[in-house]
């Protein structure tokens, strides 16, 4: 585990704005000015919190409503019209063995729409609780990922927290 030097938070409150993209846009604007921070998104799934880089993160947006995909894997949870794009929605608790979301979504809820190469995807979590500002030298390598997807772990503000890997959550 590693210990953040000089590492800054930002809540997110919980009625996040359908725009709030444009937080996750200034973020990675700031971060091309600063090679050496990172900018991750705490994620709650299943009761357990993952940091995300926001390089990864496209845009936050609440939950649409969906299409049932008939004969698909029981994570893909359908699929949906976000901003005129088809979108994959995939419940990533249930790759990673986190305990089933409540049926209903509440106001916490969000899709994550990740940047991927060949695919629109989101991932539902959720809440989406802050934005943390890392060192980029402290942070776990990629490609490092163990069985549950994470490829290390990173201590902010006392807390631990899994990295989460979307390369290998998507199967590449």
């Amino acid at each position: 585990m590693k210990k953040m030097p000089n590492q800054t938070s930002t809540n997110i409150s919980e009625e996040v704005q359908p725009d709030s993209g444009r937080e996750i846009t200034a973020a990675i604007e700031q971060e091309d000015e600063c090679a050496d921070v990172v900018d991750v998104l705490q994620i709650r799934m299943g009761g357990k919190d993952f940091l995300l880089p926001v390089l990864n993160v496209e845009e936050v947006v609440r939950p649409i409503p969906l299409t049932p995909v008939p004969m698909a894997p029981d994570h893909l949870l359908g699929i949906g019209n976000i901003r005129g794009r088809i979108v994959c929605v995939v419940e990533p608790g249930k790759i990673l063995d986190l305990p089933e979301p409540s049926a209903k979504d509440g106001e916490a809820t969000r899709f994550v729409c990740l940047r991927h190469a060949r695919m629109h995807v989101a991932i539902r979590v959720d809440a989406v609780p802050a934005i943390h500002c890392l060192i980029k030298d402290a942070l776990p390598h990629a490609g490092a990922a163990d069985a549950d997807h994470a490829p290390g772990r990173v201590t902010v503000d006392g807390v631990d927290y899994d990295m989460l890997d979307i390369a290998a959550l998507l199967h590449e």
